[in-house]
């Protein structure tokens, strides 16, 4: 199926918006095939939008593949481009936007392009996992990246240099969003940046946003509503099981931090969870196991202990009690 008249209609309209001597702001969308569609639509429409309430084309943008053929979507849309790539400007925004196939794949041809466009001034940033390609080509060497936080843990594996952060988005000379929703937060900050607040809040209404989210926006959602809980001490507790996956509290240290005895913390999680603290960590900590595993080539050993657990056969029993098969064939069905 393929899906180019909302990109192409949108083009039209930026480039029919009458000029006003003011530089516009050119950026380039490099698509991989799997990327997120949803990603593209969120980081061009607040542009589109900027462009119509300034009644200039501030904005301008286009799409792009390596080698100009049209790029598949991860929801199965191809979507034409425009061209092949081809060398930018100083002063242009080349935005990388890959999918899961980068994860375990690399291009020492997309590498080169990317490091040459960042040596000649091109501002170079990455949307879901496009992130991996500027890592793997070093631009993101010491530089703060917003990584999607289901794949937090195994890219700080693969490129421990870079600075991991788990916020909606990293600005500076990389910017960065884990894809989805959050890329037009990121392009709404930029405008706001440029054009000011109140361009951005009106853009923001205009596509029923809630707000427009800041670098130091969490990207998941809060324990309370991801688990439907208000109750405070649980709240905390589970905020402290998150932060020490890799060491377990025991059970009289959860106990303490609620401040309750431990029978009392067992009815709380009874309660608003219906289940045991003990077990409700053990499945934290085997969904951490579960990530690691499927994002990363750390051994089942090397899994099992940056999960809190020092006999590799215990983590396995438990493992495939909770997924139905061992941690080494969890990759086989994978792959």
């Amino acid at each position: 199926m393929t899906d180019q008249s909302p990109i192409r209609a949108a083009q039209k309209v930026s480039l029919a918006i009458a000029g006003s001597g003011v530089e516009t702001a050119r950026f380039t969308f490099l698509l991989l095939d799997g990327f997120s569609h949803l990603s593209l639509a969120s980081a061009i429409e607040p542009m589109r939008l900027a462009n119509q309430f300034l009644g200039r084309a501030a904005y301008s943008w286009r799409v792009v593949s390596l080698d100009g053929e049209p790029a598949t979507c991860s929801n199965g849309f191809t979507l034409m481009v425009d061209a092949a790539f081809a060398p930018l400007g100083r002063g242009h925004t080349l935005i990388v936007i890959g999918g899961t196939d980068l994860r375990r794949s690399s291009s020492p041809r997309l590498s080169h392009l990317l490091r040459r466009e960042a040596t000649h001034g091109v501002k170079v940033g990455a949307l879901c996992m496009g992130v991996y390609a500027l890592a793997r080509a070093g631009l993101l060497d010491g530089e703060e990246c917003a990584v999607h936080w289901a794949e937090a843990e195994g890219f700080a594996e693969e490129f421990p240099v870079v600075r991991i952060s788990r916020a909606a988005f990293a600005l500076g000379r990389r910017p960065t969003a884990p894809g989805g929703g959050v890329a037009a937060d990121l392009m709404m900050h930029l405008i706001a940046e440029s054009h000011g607040a109140n361009l951005a809040a009106r853009i923001a209404d205009q596509m029923v946003c809630n707000g427009v989210r800041s670098p130091s926006s969490r990207q998941k959602v809060s324990l309370q509503s991801r688990y439907g809980i208000r109750n405070p001490r649980l709240v905390k507790v589970l905020s402290c099981m998150e932060a020490n996956l890799e060491n377990p509290l025991s059970a009289q240290e959860i106990a303490d931090i609620a401040a309750m005895s431990v029978r009392q913390t067992e009815r709380l999680f009874a309660r608003y969870l219906d289940t045991t603290p003990m077990n409700f960590y053990m499945q934290m900590r085997l969904d951490k196991a579960h990530q690691l595993l499927l994002q990363t080539e750390l051994s089942v050993t090397e899994v099992a202990l940056a999960c809190g657990y020092k006999s590799t056969s215990h983590f396995t029993r438990n493992f495939r009690s909770a997924y139905g098969v061992t941690p080494k064939n969890m990759r086989v069905v994978a792959a």
